[in-house]
């Protein structure tokens, strides 16, 4: 929803943020949200409840549009009920249609908060939308309220469901009746629910025409304002005949050996099972090969279950792989032999495969401090990566380090670190590689003594695996052990973003950036290169000529002027389109994708003050924003895009780009036609490349079918974009949440919570104060998760934030993330 200002003095009131969790009220503090004409920062009362009582909206606001009816939602024959961890697997229990999507069945209401949250809408079928639920009256004298379904005929009733929209009640039944008048109790509960969703199995299934939720008291408590909002409020109510079936499936059990295939578990007809994928993929790919190992891996897989033609995703099983090569253990001395035993990882250091050595060598460990090293490769393509690497090993052994191509026949001498690409083994189809994309296998002395070898099948990979020797040399103190691993990352895309916009930010502090990101193995740096001043929050006259004042940047040369001949570039800073370019080349030798994202229809300030026609007109507020009812915004945003795709080699060394698409206030259906023509524009210009765009299709309410699935959605805010809802519609997410991954320099976000990161945060969850999404690990379109800076202020308490302290700021949580998008 847009949060509009009605004048230069009005205040907002947003949600409380997950930092201001706790029962701690937000005193003055700034929260930055991306919210209306850009990412506000709003100032929260630290007298939160005189707030609450004066607005009557936190938590309860109307939805943003009236509905007077709700279209018929088709509804799954089957669904699985639960399916919860047990000792052999999966318990699974499912269940048939949803009552109350029938259509004899009707859903009431003691009463209503209003017209937007009536009865009907806990009955849509939709448990996601805040906006679409029931809610009482808010009545402080009386708490006794009810939701009753009438089914028109009598049915049996044995299990239901209720998400709740706030879990403030205190004491409540589930009561049946025939005439509803007389009523029966099913269930009684005395105590608040633990969480929104509350799944409830009847002891015996009853037989009635009319059920009802009845609730008769609720809680009083001011540190969760409770005491302030009586309403009983549910998001949607659900009810079943009776579980239907109920059955184990079983976790895979995997031998040793190569050439293995994962053998499905087995399921009762008529449902048929499936398998889904794995978390980390290069151990088991679609078609369930299992690739070599060299030790014991963990692994989580997903299947997929199927019944009359309906599918239902299972949470992930996690189960063992076990080395190809099993080594015998003397069962009566329970010891593992020496070469197994000796030759252990340092401390802080870990990989998923680890075989220690020794044999070969007569140690466990060997000390490299003292010897000659010197980087070699034999093919080409990794020269670069071998001087990038010779490089950071001189400052790191405080020596000079050599670098030399090896003639094919040629052999490693004694103090080599040799850089390979590993070429694919077995029948061709790579059945035996386990190193995907980004995976590395480091051959520490194993085959020849002083000698260590680098292999992948990228450059990328090899890259990886400079960096991981880097870190064990120094957490081994040069004492390396001997052995080999073998490394690989659970997420394809793990990233940090900046804008540079909003304000001038220097290439050499990219080029910082993207060294850093590449020394946590991090492989994506997102470049934000235009937006503006946030109009809403900005000191101007009120008026059209006045917002377009505003600072504006677009950090890319350009050649699209207007007739007066005035540039899209901003004049201040720009990156030329060669500098870029070997930006660009230079952070892939990194291991780094840069990502350059042109921010449109939103967000186009830069645009707009240069074809002041092609912005939206009437509020000043919207003058960032392209008119989409003119034909000439779509041409500009082609035009912008050829220059650097088909004109130009300035967008050719990266494989991915960002077509922006956020907070747009203008007509959604036309919004969503501009995603499909500018994504399909950008696919045909450079089909080689993944296109990359802000989520916001959930906010639009419209049709979009016919965008492409292979688009990539970065979730930033749930109310703009549902991830469940993404994710089931096809896409893949990744996640930029605000909450947790937004960094704004003197604003409520200047810094993250390293706390909330390191005990809680995983890359597939999206956790918001009112609700969490979980997607699965296992799945191939769950891709990771991409942490941004906005540079919404200049100043903190009137002091410059120079680039050292952005850059302090985005490096900060980056060892925490780094590791967490690693495994």
């Amino acid at each position: 929803m847009r949060e509009k200002k009605t004048g230069k003095d009005s205040k907002m009131l947003l949600h409380a943020d997950r930092r201001l969790e706790d029962g701690k009220s937000a005193g003055d503090k700034q929260v930055g949200r991306r919210h209306a004409n850009g990412r506000h920062a709003v100032s929260v009362s630290k007298f939160l409840q005189a707030a609450v009582l004066a607005a009557g909206v936190l938590g309860m606001s109307a939805a943003s549009q009236s509905r007077t009816e709700i279209s018929e939602k088709e509804q799954p024959l089957w669904q699985v009920w639960s399916a919860e961890e047990c000792d052999a697997g999966l318990t699974v229990e499912t269940v048939g249609e949803n009552l109350i999507l029938q259509k004899k069945a009707k859903l009431t209401a003691d009463s209503e908060e209003g017209k937007d949250f009536r009865a009907m809408y806990a009955g849509d079928g939709n448990h996601t939308d805040e906006t679409l639920r029931w809610s009482s009256e808010n009545d402080w004298e009386n708490n006794d309220h009810w939701l009753m379904a009438d089914f028109g005929e009598p049915v049996s009733i044995g299990a239901v469901r209720i998400y709740w929209e706030r879990t403030n009640v205190k004491s409540y039944a589930l009561e049946y009746s025939q005439d509803k008048e007389n009523w029966q109790q099913a269930s009684v509960f005395e105590e608040a629910p633990e969480q929104k969703e509350q799944q409830i199995v009847l002891n015996e299934p009853v037989e009635a025409r009319y059920f009802r939720l009845h609730v008769t008291d609720v809680l009083k408590e001011e540190s969760d304002l409770s005491l302030y909002y009586q309403n009983v409020s549910v998001q949607e109510l659900e009810v079943y005949g009776q579980l239907e079936d109920c059955f184990v499936i079983e976790t895979p059990e995997i031998e040793a050996g190569s050439r293995r295939t994962l053998e499905l578990p087995t399921v009762p007809e008529p449902y048929s099972i499936s398998f889904g994928g794995a978390d980390y993929d290069v151990l088991v790919n679609m078609d369930g090969k299992i690739t070599d190992t060299i030790a014991d891996t963990q692994v989580e897989l997903g299947f997929i279950l199927e019944k009359d033609g309906e599918i239902q995703e299972l949470p992930g099983i996690q189960t063992k792989i076990p080395a190809s090569e099993r080594v015998e253990v003397d069962r009566e001395r329970e010891e593992v032999p020496e070469a197994l035993s000796a030759g252990t990882l340092p401390k802080g250091f870990t990989a998923m495969e680890w075989k220690p050595g020794g044999a070969s060598t007569g140690a466990a460990h060997s000390d490299w401090t003292t010897r000659f090293i010197r980087v070699v490769y034999r093919d080409e393509e990794l020269e670069r990566t071998a001087q990038l690497f010779a490089t950071e090993l001189s400052g790191q052994l405080l020596q000079d380090v050599s670098v030399e191509k090896l003639a094919d026949t040629e052999k490693p001498a004694e103090g080599d670190i040799v850089l390979n690409f590993r070429k694919a083994v077995g029948d061709g189809k790579e059945w035996t590689q386990t190193l995907g994309d980004e995976g590395y296998e480091l051959n520490l002395e194993a085959e020849s003594p002083g000698v260590i070898s680098i292999s992948a099948r990228t450059k990328r990979g090899v890259r990886w695996g400079c960096v991981a020797l880097g870190q064990l040399w120094e957490k081994s103190e040069g004492q390396l052990p001997t052995g080999v691993l073998r490394d690989y990352p659970a997420w394809s895309v793990r990233g940090f973003g900046i804008d540079v916009g909003r304000r001038p930010v220097s290439l050499e502090l990219l080029y910082r950036i993207a060294e850093e990101l590449s020394k946590h193995q991090m492989n994506t740096l997102q470049i934000h290169l235009n937006d503006n001043q946030i109009i809403s929050q900005s000191d101007y006259d009120g008026t059209k000529e006045g917002a377009r004042q505003l600072y504006a940047g677009f950090r890319l040369e350009s050649d699209v002027r207007n007739k007066a001949g005035q540039s899209i570039t901003s004049q201040d800073l720009y990156y030329s389109k060669e500098e870029f370019a070997q930006f660009i080349e230079d952070a892939a030798v990194m291991g780094v994708e840069v990502v350059p994202e042109i921010d449109t229809p939103a967000h186009s300030l830069a645009f707009t003050k240069v074809f002041p026609k092609l912005g939206l007109s009437g509020d000043p507020e919207s003058v960032d924003q392209l008119d989409l009812s003119n034909p000439a915004a779509q041409k500009l945003a082609e035009t912008i895009w050829s220059e650097y795709l088909t004109e130009s080699d300035t967008f050719s060394g990266t494989g991915t780009v960002h077509i922006g698409m956020d907070e747009y206030f203008g007509n959604q259906k036309a919004f969503v036609d501009y995603m499909k023509a500018l994504s399909d524009y950008v696919a045909e210009a450079a089909p080689e490349k993944t296109i990359r765009m802000w989520g916001s299709l959930s906010k639009t309410g419209q049709d979009y079918s016919g965008l492409s699935r292979k688009i990539q959605l970065q979730v930033w805010d749930t109310d703009w974009t549902d991830p469940q809802e993404m994710y089931d519609a096809g896409f893949s997410v990744i996640n930029s949440l605000s909450s947790s991954l937004y960094l704004i320099p003197g604003g409520g976000y200047d810094r993250l919570d390293l706390d909330f990161l390191e005990k809680k945060w995983q890359p597939n969850v999206f956790e918001t104060q009112e609700r969490t999404w979980e997607l699965p690990r296992w799945s191939s379109r769950t891709l990771g998760a991409c942490y941004m800076l906005w540079n919404d202020y200049a100043s903190q308490d009137g002091n410059e934030i120079t680039e050292d302290g952005l850059f302090e700021r985005f490096a900060e949580p980056l060892d925490i993330l780094a590791r967490k998008l690693w495994k």
